[in-house]
């Protein structure tokens, strides 16, 4: 049987995914609601590994409902014609029918909620990760743009963070010292794909570098960035020191990680966000007018350096 994916740009879809009953994607199973968690959590493109191989099939299928949930809501914050207004609403339509039946310990019919409510109950993962992540999604909802890199720390803290907490907790490995360095890579990524996107965000209205950042290399607002390429090289500057001190940092994880699956997950998104991070540098102001992307052909490569952090 085919699994019917949601378009994110049709609101109608997104709608259906926050009802209780799921709508045209209702399911009657926690089977079919996980299939089709796992099956959207690999359509949809990452840079970064989502539920891959390298995770017991157990915790593959748990990480995949963590992945449809956040989707979901970063599709409504992101959609690109309803009102922040409408945005919120359905943000709270569905923070409300995932509460409901983890009170009731029921299985609602929707296939996203239904899946994750069993992750949350099966697992015990703590119910202020996803509640973090609705409020990094509000924000996008009713975006206003950063003033200091404290709250674009703010912001991973909230959009980022959550998802290298749950993996850690999904793999009894959430000591202080994992905790911190998987922070560190989060927070890491998290700009990566701030700068990655400026070619995207830029044209419309949203800019992610903090106004602090704009403003100490002379650039007075967002369009400016086009205006001077040696300003922008120097704001690109600062957020590739930024990502380096904190890729510097979560290279730690891997050996504070316990679990040997979890450790090969980090080393290849270690190593993707290195690759990431030099492609954009080597890019230089060219990103504005093109956005950079991992692809199947950097495969090799990724496993290639994965090793060599397996090998420190």
């Amino acid at each position: 049987m085919s699994v019917q994916i949601p378009r994110k740009e049709r609101w109608e879809d997104l709608r259906d995914l926050c009802r209780a009953d799921g709508g045209k994607y209702s399911v009657s199973t926690l089977k079919d609601a996980s299939r089709f968690c796992l099956h959207w959590a690999r359509q949809h493109y990452e840079n970064f590994p989502v539920a891959s191989l390298l995770l017991s099939p157990q915790t593959r299928a748990h990480v995949a409902h963590l992945y449809a949930f956040a989707r979901l809501a970063d599709d409504i914050a992101d959609h690109p014609t309803a009102s922040p207004t409408e945005k919120l609403q359905l943000l709270e339509m569905l923070e409300q029918n995932l509460l409901e039946p983890l009170r009731a310990e029921s299985l609602p019919g929707n296939p996203v909620l239904a899946a994750f409510c069993s992750t949350l109950r099966t697992t015990g993962l703590p119910l202020s990760l996803p509640k973090r992540l609705l409020v990094a999604f509000r924000y996008d909802a009713c975006f206003r743009p950063f003033a200091t890199w404290q709250d674009v720390e703010w912001y991973c803290h909230h959009s980022a963070n959550p998802i290298g907490e749950a993996l850690l907790f999904l793999h009894q490995s959430c000591t202080p010292q994992a905790l911190c360095a998987s922070n560190a890579l989060c927070t890491a990524l998290q700009v990566l794909n701030f700068w990655q996107d400026l070619s995207v965000d830029l044209p419309r209205g949203r800019c992610y570098l903090p106004q602090q950042l704009l403003e100490r290399h002379g650039l007075p607002e967002p369009a400016a960035l086009w205006q001077n390429s040696a300003k922008l090289q120097l704001c690109l500057a600062e957020v590739a020191a930024f990502v380096q001190q904190r890729l510097e940092r979560a290279k730690t994880l891997w050996r504070a990680a316990s679990h040997p699956r979890l450790r090969w997950q980090i080393a290849l998104t270690l190593a993707a966000a290195d690759t990431l991070y030099e492609r954009l540098v080597d890019l230089g102001d060219r990103v504005l007018s093109y956005r950079p992307q991992l692809s199947g052909i950097d495969g090799i490569v990724l496993l290639i350096r994965s090793w060599r952090y397996r090998s420190r």
